[in-house]
């Protein structure tokens, strides 16, 4: 069986699910290709990522000249007349569409001639919009991952159409399923709860429960910085703590548009010397940052998920999340970590001094939490649930 994916960039830092899923299917013995519709120079490229690039799976889209878009026209024509032929005369009347038709061209030729089974994307925009039309060119059957942004904030269009025409869509949660149901009334026979999986065996670290007489309490975030993050409301939280005599020291491990303006925050609330900007960090580096701190946090004001919090469970430190979207189907609060309400720095303080007060709960909790993530979230449990969805459109 070869899949191809269909992916708006590879690799992206800031997308290691994607890699690591892409890796762990190639590890099961499923040929890939990957199609990037965008090229972009990486600072930094996980070690899973390189592996994907290094085996030359990965086929660069880059705008062609017009006689490439005829020959691979020709190319389907001969393969798929009838098809072909109609797909055109649907392109002539939808002209809002030409540009992703016209990229869905080069991918449908490409599968033909590589031999593709299978069609996947990630994420309900350009990628699943272009995979759509490849389908539409050639045939081949597709099914594609949606997250969170392009579920609840910027959804297509013409979510409906994607669903009836693919094979089936890829939730992350439960949450996403019943909402994109609710919505957009896409039928939800079509849809499968596939979550975004781990490495776990790669965050194994022993139980630390943190302790008041760890000075200072390191905290770790990682995450882009950017705004639905909440990394504003985490900076007050800490200079709260401070200001109840705890002292901190909280490293963000990310980067983004919105870093200037947390510097700027970081010294307007005194905590200059308390927060450490790290920039992006490669994955063996994220492992030895959850390895060295104490207490976990991802503040996010909107997330479908959050696999920080996974891998901060799974590296057995107490995590404290917030309950958006669908992030209590994996963080239940004082059963697998701690939830707070989004936006409410306080809560944050709060949750951090009664963890600190709590030894003995705590460890109950870091228990749960990192079997929790042991049996649902496992990076190879949900590779095969992934192929034998694709298995299943063969049949």
């Amino acid at each position: 069986m070869i899949v191809a994916y269909v992916l708006d960039r590879f690799p992206a830092i800031s997308e290691t699910f994607i890699s690591d899923e892409i890796f762990s299917v190639m590890q099961a013995g499923v040929a890939c290709r990957v199609f990037s519709l965008e090229q972009r120079s990486m600072s930094v490229v996980h070690p899973r990522a390189k592996s994907v690039v290094d085996a030359g799976c990965v086929i660069p889209c880059a705008p062609r000249p017009v006689y490439r878009d005829v020959l691979s026209l020709v190319h389907v024509f001969v393969r798929h007349p009838a098809r072909a032929l109609r797909t055109l005369m649907q392109l002539v009347r939808d002209k809002d569409h030409r540009w992703i038709a016209r990229a869905a061209l080069a991918v449908a030729s490409s599968s033909l001639r590589l031999g593709v089974d299978h069609l996947h994307a990630h994420y309900a925009d350009t990628a699943a919009q272009v995979t759509l039309w490849a389908h539409r060119w050639t045939g081949l059957p597709f099914t594609f991952t949606t997250h969170g942004y392009d579920v609840f904030k910027t959804p297509p269009h013409n979510m409906r159409e994607l669903v009836d025409d693919a094979t089936g869509m890829v939730c992350i949660s439960h949450y996403n399923l019943r909402y994109l149901v609710d919505k957009f009334s896409v039928d939800v026979r079509k849809l499968h709860v596939i979550r975004c999986g781990i490495y776990t065996k790669e965050f194994e670290n022993e139980i630390r429960v943190p302790k008041s007489t760890c000075v200072p309490l390191r905290l770790l975030t990682v995450a882009r910085l950017v705004p639905e993050k909440g990394h504003q409301v985490l900076l007050q939280a800490l200079r709260l703590l401070t200001d109840s005599g705890l002292a901190v020291h909280l490293k963000l491990a990310g980067d983004g548009p919105l870093k200037q303006e947390l510097i700027d925050q970081t010294q307007r609330l005194g905590l200059e010397h308390s927060v450490e900007f790290l920039g992006e960090q490669t994955g063996l580096q994220v492992r030895q940052l959850f390895q060295e701190c104490d207490l976990a946090v991802l503040a996010s004001l909107s997330e479908s998920m959050g696999l920080v919090n996974m891998e901060g469970m799974a590296s057995g430190r107490p995590v404290i999340a917030t309950a958006v979207l669908g992030v209590p189907e994996l963080v239940e609060d004082r059963v697998t970590g701690f939830l707070c309400p989004p936006g409410d720095p306080h809560a944050i303080s709060q949750t951090i001094q009664w963890i600190l007060a709590h030894p003995e709960e705590t460890k109950a909790v870091l228990l749960r939490g990192k079997q929790r993530v042991e049996t649902e979230f496992s990076r190879d449990a949900c590779t095969r649930q992934l192929i034998q969805l694709w298995q299943s459109s063969q049949r």
